[in-house]
């Protein structure tokens, strides 16, 4: 194998592209099988090289990683942990960049685990929110071996640290009861909220057979607890004859949901500003599914932590491109008032076009029905034809400040429909300064970011020249190729340039071959050879692992939904077969019972045989 192989094998690796798919990736590049210059075994035996150079020293190597990266550049944080026994528990990093974005958009936060993203089955938990384009974005990562109290503890602790101990306003996540000691001993001036979208998803679970498949039911549940138009009292009185009209009353779950529901139903936190993330663990679901793209249960802690800057530069990339979009794009307009023109010169386009959508609901939905004064102040009913109701504007004639009932802004922050009915209608025509928040506008990244010791926050993307002008010469290779492809002449001329190139570089001497720990060192970062007295993860046993131990109820339902087979013992179609029935068989033969009679035990539910079997043996 070339330089070449090895380089593409190593690429596609951090793109979750075996080495197999990787070898009729670049049999499609060369043409032909024959032009490949390796075999398809090569390939492997390089990819299963790499893993063995890391193996012993996983741990090792990507903490000093992490520790030469510390020194390149000043604003990457890490922070570790270790059992009793030295081997890693715990991991937690930020770069410079996901901290500056922590300090523009880390007002709120969603954190959620997900599982099977490494070989040691460490919990990968990353911290979430959203930018200035509704879009997720990573502030911090840990992994973790445990999923109790402590660990989660170390990990908010460490992500206050790595944050200049700015604590956030708002932070989502689901019930887990060990999260919820940690963020009450960690988080001290945070409002804790738990997903809405993970509590409803659970309601199927709680309910008998026939409501679960109610769609009526669950059509009026899901109007009830979604509504973030509506008052405490409405919710109380909807939920409350919900529960009476459905037998629901004395169901231990509802009882238990409703009497922290200033945890999760979002007409108690209508004033709470979540940038939009109510489903926050579907965010954190999103972001989950994102970094799983990447990762798979087989990669080592160096082989995920390549893999994550791959994601990382995938979800920056796509910032960058939704920045030039927004500035250099020009979106079209639905209707001809001033408004809806000075958002597009404020707005990120995602944001523009939520605003226009008030924009439109405000032209050909609402109406002002009637309007009062009290104390220099217009109070103006705007009725909502959509949804036959009416909101309540105050509007200040003197420094044209509004406030509406529905309070959009105030959990969103853009002005509603409501407003903006009564802003045209006084002919207002541009959004005031107070109404623009930073965070949803074109230039909320542009502002300079400081850490607590004064150093400015960058990115950390920057590449080593050596890296960067690689990558030119490959684009300037491929752009070549396109260029000469229609020319059978040109293609000859550049394939020879290219060939007296390499040979000139043979003949000069300046190929030197390097050793194969040299090679392997080149792809993922040189050999453990600090004095740290670290080992590798034990692998864990996590709750979110494919092979938890389940309930009863989620039990029936997972074999329900398996393929019913032919038992050989009794010949009927079940989901047993007589593996399960051995047991109870061979234990009547050597017991004293008669012989006579087994057959009838064939008749008998295999679950019954099971519990005889263990009544018997007491």
């Amino acid at each position: 194998m070339t330089m070449v192989h090895k380089n593409f094998v190593n690429n596609n690796t951090r793109m979750n592209i075996g080495p197999t798919k990787s070898f009729r990736l670049f049999k499609e590049n060369v043409g032909s099988y024959d032009n490949v210059g390796a075999t398809m075994k090569d390939f492997m035996n390089f990819h299963r090289d790499l893993k063995e150079h890391i193996k012993g020293d996983d741990a090792k190597m990507l903490i000093e990683n992490f520790i030469r990266k510390r020194d390149v550049f000043n604003g990457f944080y890490f922070d570790y942990a270790l059992d009793e026994h030295d081997h890693v528990s715990h991991l937690f990093w930020a770069d410079a960049t996901s901290r500056k974005n922590y300090s523009l958009f880390g007002e709120m936060i969603s954190f959620d685990c997900t599982y099977d993203s490494n070989t040691y089955s460490m919990v990968l938990a990353p911290f979430t929110g959203v930018d200035h384009h509704k879009s997720c974005i990573t502030f911090g990562v840990g992994l973790l071996s445990k999923e109790d109290a402590q660990s989660f503890e170390w990990l908010f602790r460490n992500f206050l640290n790595a944050m200049g101990n700015c604590e956030p306003r708002y932070l989502i996540t689901d019930q887990d009861p060990a999260m919820k000691v940690a963020i009450n001993e960690v988080f001290v001036n945070t409002r804790h909220r738990l997903c809405l979208w993970h509590i409803m998803k659970k309601v199927p679970e709680k309910v008998g057979p026939e409501l679960k498949q109610d769609e009526d039911f669950l059509k009026l549940l899901n109007e009830c607890v979604w509504d973030m138009e509506q008052e405490s009292e409405e919710f109380e009185a909807t939920w409350n004859s919900l529960m009476v009209q459905y037998n629901l009353v004395e169901n231990g779950w509802f009882q238990h949901m409703f009497s922290i529901r200033e945890h999760w139903i979002p007409c108690y936190f209508r004033d709470l500003r979540l940038g939009g993330i109510l489903r926050t663990t579907s965010r954190s679901k999103s972001e989950n599914s994102f970094f799983n793209n990447f990762t798979n249960p087989h990669v080592t802690l160096v082989e995920f932590y390549m893999r994550f800057e791959s994601a990382m530069d995938a979800q920056r990339h796509k910032q960058d491109k939704l920045n030039t979009e927004s500035i250099h794009s020009v979106p079209q307009f639905i209707t001809p008032l001033p408004l809806e023109k000075h958002a597009t010169e404020v707005y990120t386009r995602k944001m523009f076009y939520m605003f226009q959508d008030e924009v439109y609901k405000a032209c050909f939905r609402c109406g002002i029905s009637s309007i009062r004064m009290e104390e220099n102040i217009e109070i103006a009913q705007v009725m909502d034809h959509s949804r036959q109701k009416t909101s309540e504007i105050t509007f200040n004639s003197g420094n044209l400040v509004t406030s509406c009932s529905c309070k959009l802004f105030e959990r969103l922050g853009i002005l509603c429909k409501h407003a903006i009915c009564v802003l045209n209608a006084r002919q207002v025509t541009k959004i005031l300064e107070y109404y623009i928040l930073d965070r949803w506008t074109n230039e909320a990244t542009k502002r300079p970011i400081f850490d607590m010791h004064g150093n400015l926050l960058e990115e950390c993307r920057k590449m080593n020249t050596t890296t960067k002008m690689l990558g030119e010469v490959w684009s300037e290779i491929f752009n070549c190729v396109g260029l000469a492809e229609g020319n059978e002449e040109n293609l000859q001329q550049f394939l020879d340039n290219l060939r007296d190139f390499s040979k000139n570089l043979v003949e000069k001497g300046k190929c030197v071959p390097m050793t194969k720990t040299q090679e392997m060192e080149l792809f993922v970062g040189p050999s453990a050879s600090s004095n740290l007295n670290t080992q590798n993860p034990i692998p864990s046993k996590n709750k979110g692992k494919r092979h938890r131990i389940v309930g009863e109820k989620e039990a029936v339902i997972e074999q329900s939904q398996k393929p019913k087979r032919k038992c050989k013992a009794c010949g009927a179609y079940d989901y047993h077969d007589s593996h399960q029935l051995r047991p109870v068989f061979t234990f009547l033969k050597s017991s004293c019972i008669p012989p006579y009679g087994f057959e009838s035990f064939y008749s008998v539910k295999p679950e019954s045989l099971i519990i005889f079997l263990a009544v018997i043996k007491i």
